[in-house]
């Protein structure tokens, strides 16, 4: 079995812009994905700890007494944070380890 076979062209996912005021700008489809996933993990960590605020602030005024609800929201608040810290520090380590390969 031949490597060749198996090694898909990596130039089919790269384009570059060469417009006037950009460069020599290399954009990739997958990182535009992993991206735009990232982003939304964030977004999706801040609407978590802001119901979170929301529901303590609630419980706090006596607006809501319901005291399962708001210790279920931080709980899952904490696990998002916890969870979107983990997932940063992993791709700053693949950053780091990828800008420490020799070309």
């Amino acid at each position: 079995m031949r490597i060749e076979n198996n090694i898909q062209p990596i130039n089919k996912q790269l384009t570059f812009n060469t417009e006037s005021n950009v460069n020599n700008t290399i954009k990739t489809e997958p990182f535009g994905k992993f991206f735009n996933q990232a982003v939304n993990l964030l977004e999706q960590t801040d609407t978590i700890q802001k119901d979170a605020e929301q529901k303590q602030i609630d419980f706090i005024t006596g607006k809501s007494d319901d005291m399962i609800a708001l210790s279920m929201a931080q709980s899952r608040a904490s696990s998002a944070i916890q969870f979107t810290s983990q997932v940063t520090n992993k791709i700053l380590t693949a950053y780091q380890e990828i800008m420490r390969i020799a070309i």
